[in-house]
């Protein structure tokens, strides 16, 4: 059985004390090192259930991160395709990464630490003066989003499109599946609505996938208090979502 590492975490009182501490602008990576040194007591680790990372571990996935970010125009860049085209090779890298293969990633308060403390430079590059939801662990926060997309939309080693998905999906697509729980807790559910929407979107073009996105939800999330999708075959779970794009297309007609 592998180890598992153990990453530190941050509070949420320690991220209202780097905000407070940085301001408007969000902090900068050196202020985030110093207030490692300041504010230690805010950063903790599980007492038990492995072994602490080490400082090489740590700043492993910042500078796998700071890397991707680098090639996509970091930190100099202020486009927002650069911004969207780390966001996709990002979520794949993450969601692979052998350090985040385990119940820590899960922790809104480790990915808290990432975006508030050790990859804050990156963090503000992707969001200029970054929100305290995108520092605070959760659904919005700048990194773990990403995880959770990659690992969640992963078609699987060897699969000859195995990010398709990733790179498919439109940011707004994205936050419909993954900022619902009922839908992104269901990965099988979450594949099913990014094929349909793939492949309607191939149909009748992006430009008016917005609207059936958000028509299409409303079916599947209606459909699933009546059908517990979850049970349903892998067969019958994309007829159910196809069938609730096409009704989707048909309303925005």
């Amino acid at each position: 059985m592998s180890r598992v590492i153990l990453f530190p975490r941050l509070s949420p009182l320690g991220v209202s004390a780097v905000m407070e501490k940085a301001g408007a602008a969000g902090p900068t990576l050196s202020e985030s090192v110093g207030f490692i040194n300041e504010y230690g007591s805010l950063i903790s680790f599980a007492p038990s259930g492995g072994t602490r990372a080490d400082s090489k571990t740590i700043m492993g996935v910042p500078k796998r991160l700071r890397e991707i970010a680098t090639a996509c125009g970091f930190p100099d860049s202020k486009d927002a395709e650069a911004r969207a085209r780390f966001d996709r090779q990002a979520a794949a890298v993450l969601a692979t990464m052998p350090e985040l293969d385990s119940g820590e990633a899960l922790r809104d308060d480790v990915w808290a630490f990432m975006a508030a403390v050790v990859a804050t430079d990156v963090a503000g590059w992707r969001y200029p003066s970054p929100s305290r939801e995108r520092l605070d662990g959760g659904v919005r926060n700048v990194f773990q989003r990403l995880w959770m997309r990659g690992r969640t939309l992963d078609r699987g080693e060897g699969h000859p499109e195995r990010w398709k998905f990733v790179e498919a999906l439109s940011e707004d697509a994205m936050v419909q599946i993954f900022e619902r729980a009922s839908i992104a807790a269901n990965a099988r559910l979450a594949r099913a609505i990014a094929e349909a929407w793939t492949e309607t979107a191939e149909r009748i073009g992006r430009g008016g996938m917005e609207d059936v996105m958000r028509r299409s939800m409303k079916l599947i999330r209606l459909r699933n208090e009546i059908v517990d999708l979850s049970f349903l075959s892998d067969a019958d779970l994309a007829a159910e979502v196809a069938s609730a794009f096409r009704t989707a297309v048909d309303l925005s007609k």
